[in-house]
């Protein structure tokens, strides 16, 4: 395969990128993968601090950056962010949601509460950023790519855990998905889930570190391990370059094989 093919199916230069939630775990490892690849990345999220750390460090290193601060439960706020974006860039070609959170709560102790934030920060949230990136990729007229970052909780219950919001709001992510990938398709606005297992971030670091859980989580894991940022990162890249624009609509479990087997 020679070099100019590669180009064509995998950079993406002069490509603008959206990622809300770039700077966690997952977050960061796809926005340092978008810009190695030619994209500029906007990196958006509630912690202004972080946001333009993560911007600025990328910044020296040669990339073209920007932050950007926003609330993803309100929805005024994520179409004002998505607007200073477009604003600053000229356009928005790319839309990768890394926005996700957890509050977990036994299924007979579960608030509404904390169901309403779960379902808010995985959901509603995700929503409303595919609504007002597509704005542009539709006003732009030549098509865009979104991602969102799923969970094997689209598809898996998980035992011993309280997890029935977190798996209401991301199974309803990779149903939502395939409506709006069906919906903007005439518009060659292409919109897939990329669903990991555990990732090795801190998010989940408790987690990962009670042996007793780690164990048993990895003996189902085909593979025999847990996900890192980068490998869910390799994934995301897949689906916002050239070479899957004829795919759509799909969710891609990054998971050992764990789905495969349960």
């Amino acid at each position: 395969m020679t070099t100019d093919l590669l180009s064509k199916l995998f950079r993406l230069d002069g490509k603008v990128a959206l990622v809300p939630g770039g700077y966690g775990g997952i977050g960061e490892a796809v926005c340092r993968g978008l810009a190695a690849v030619g994209a500029k990345v906007a990196i958006a999220g509630h912690n202004t601090d972080k946001a333009h750390a993560l911007a600025d460090s990328m910044k020296s290193e040669g990339y073209d950056t920007y932050a950007a601060t926003f609330d993803a439960a309100s929805v005024a706020e994520i179409r004002s962010m998505t607007d200073e974006v477009a604003k600053h860039y000229g356009r928005i070609d790319i839309m990768v949601n890394c926005v996700g959170l957890n509050r977990e709560e036994k299924a007979t102790e579960v608030t509404e509460e904390n169901f309403d934030y779960v379902y808010t920060a995985n959901l509603k949230s995700a929503l409303f950023l595919a609504q007002s990136s597509a704005k542009y990729m539709i006003e732009q007229g030549d098509g865009g790519k979104q991602v969102q970052i799923g969970s094997v909780r689209t598809m898996l219950a998980l035992r011993g855990r309280g997890y029935a919001a977190y798996t209401a709001a991301k199974g309803g992510l990779g149903t939502m998905s395939k409506q709006l990938a069906a919906e903007w398709a005439p518009h060659k606005i292409n919109v897939n889930v990329v669903a990991p297992t555990f990732t090795r971030t801190e998010l989940v670091a408790d987690m990962l570190a009670d042996p007793n859980f780690y164990s048993a989580l990895t003996a189902r894991i085909p593979l025999g391990r847990v996900a890192e940022p980068e490998e869910v990162m390799s994934a995301v890249l897949y689906f916002v370059s050239p070479a899957s624009d004829f795919i759509t609509g799909q969710i891609l479990y990054v998971d050992g094989g764990i789905t495969s087997t349960q």
